[in-house]
């Protein structure tokens, strides 16, 4: 069997551990000619990020469509910049982040996602969790994490 993904999703938040997962994103698509979707979830303002039923589609306030409109022009930015812009589809939304990604990939039939991980552990993973984790246990599709390169490994 010949693995070669037609569809690559990176969410990103936008931070420099994203763009570095992004890299690997975009060699893929290099690699394999896919098409890339370049995505950023948008937390709803009233609610931490817990495992709450909340549609992508909630009603917006000012503050969340300037967000929103932020994140476009972002996502814009990325895929002119570091993508050449060619076969690139973004998307910003307002959702739990795991969630988003989630539904995102099924909708869009997506066959990789590429997600940065934080590396949170003790009480900020407890407090915050972690969206990487739970893309990788509710995603449909395979999930390639890109941990931070200048996290200690701790081996006891």
């Amino acid at each position: 069997m010949i693995v070669s993904p037609r569809r690559i999703l990176w969410p990103t938040d936008f931070s420099e551990l994203s763009l570095h997962a992004g890299h690997y994103a975009i060699g893929l698509r290099e690699v394999f000619g896919s098409a890339l979707h370049i995505i950023h979830v948008v937390p709803p303002p009233t609610s931490p990020d817990v495992s709450v039923g909340i549609a992508a589609g909630v009603a917006l306030g000012t503050v969340e469509r300037e967000t929103l409109e932020a994140a476009t022009r972002e996502l814009t930015r990325l895929a002119r910049d570091e993508c050449g812009a060619k076969e690139v589809h973004t998307s910003a939304f307002v959702g739990l982040p795991w969630r988003g990604i989630c539904q995102y990939a099924e909708d869009h039939k997506i066959d990789m996602i590429v997600i940065a991980t934080h590396g949170r552990s003790g009480i900020g993973h407890m407090l915050l969790g972690s969206n990487a984790e739970r893309v990788v246990q509710h995603a449909r599709c395979p999930v390639m994490v890109i941990k931070n390169p200048e996290q200690e490994c701790l081996i006891e």
